[in-house]
């Protein structure tokens, strides 16, 4: 049964199991922590009457997006009850009937009313709400940290973080992280939706997107691409010289033993030999070889090539049988 599905039967979204640590935060904040995203419908959200931002403006480019892409990074969301527990005076500000108050992303729930959305991607923090910054700053802390963050999530929480503190640099030093790279997740929330699109589907690197926000939605894409190609040449001729050579090291050649071998004994080689347990004339001189007796190939290749040279050989023949290389022509 998915999330909705359920939200339906019991006739509220459903956020999703609580982890020890959301646990505690609930514990020690007595709000529930973010367990997760959800979909709800947006008249069930108001905005947020504390926003700093009186004027939302145009959001068609977004709304036109949800209709193309879909909404990719979630609403953070409390609770009316959790809203109004620090602000009861402020009652009278929100849409009526509301149940949840944005947290962030006023502009996406203006974009996704436009855009005639039935259902909008969410993720309940009632922690966000409360007024106690010592709370807060444990809930921001535990969330921006929390497991299983998807790239655009984790820039989320951390823009929340940013915010929170005032400046990239006390965060990164709460947090233990640089702020170049705080920075450089943050700028994911500055793509194209579209490239937005393609991250969280997995058809985009993390790595070809970062710091893209000073170009225009065109040169994101190319500078995008150009990542991606030079990229993929690099591991092409990682592979490529990783790759083992069909021949065994020191083997250039095929090997003719009469014609490449040392000189044999001028004697041995005037003699037509028969080998042990042989019916047929061996004839070296002549240039013939027993191909289709191995054992006497064997005491000629003894006798014309190296110990080291015959181990090669042996390897390599039974490599080649492995890879089934032989065929009958």
């Amino acid at each position: 049964m998915t999330a909705r599905r359920a939200a339906d039967r019991v006739g509220a979204p459903s956020f999703g199991v609580q982890s020890n640590r959301g646990r505690a935060i609930a514990a020690v904040t007595g709000v529930a922590p973010i367990t997760g995203a959800t979909e709800i419908p947006p008249s069930e959200i108001s905005f947020n009457p504390d926003n700093p931002r009186d004027d939302l403006g145009d959001v068609s480019d977004l709304a036109e997006s949800f209709n193309e892409v879909g909404q990719i990074v979630a609403l953070t969301i409390a609770t009316v009850d959790a809203y109004l527990a620090n602000r009861p005076d402020r009652q009278g500000d929100l849409e009526e009937g509301a149940k949840f108050v944005v947290i962030d992303g006023n502009r996406r729930l203006k974009a996704a009313l436009e855009a005639g959305l039935t259902s909008v991607k969410v993720m309940l923090a009632d922690e966000f709400a409360t007024t106690d910054e010592s709370l807060l700053e444990a809930a921001f802390i535990a969330n921006a940290k929390r497991q299983g963050l998807s790239e655009l999530e984790e820039a989320q929480a951390l823009d929340k973080l940013v915010k929170f503190y005032g400046s990239q640099h006390k965060a990164a030093k709460r947090l233990g992280m640089s702020q170049p790279l705080i920075s450089q997740k943050i700028s994911l929330l500055s793509l194209t939706p579209e490239l937005q699109a393609d991250l969280e589907a997995g058809r985009r690197n993390v790595s070809h997107l970062r710091n893209l926000a000073k170009h225009s939605p065109e040169k994101q894409r190319e500078e995008a691409d150009r990542r991606a190609r030079l990229d993929a040449e690099k591991k092409s001729r990682r592979a490529t010289k990783r790759r083992p050579s069909a021949v065994p090291e020191g083997d250039n050649s095929v090997i003719t033993p009469l014609a490449t071998s040392a000189p044999a004994d001028p004697a041995r080689m005037s003699q037509k030999r028969e080998p042990q347990g042989d019916n047929s004339v061996i004839t070296p001189e002549a240039g013939l070889l027993p191909w289709a007796d191995p054992s006497a190939l064997n005491k000629i290749l003894r006798r014309n090539m190296a110990e080291e040279d015959r181990l090669t050989l042996a390897k390599y023949l039974a490599q080649v049988e492995a890879d089934g290389e032989f065929d009958a022509g």
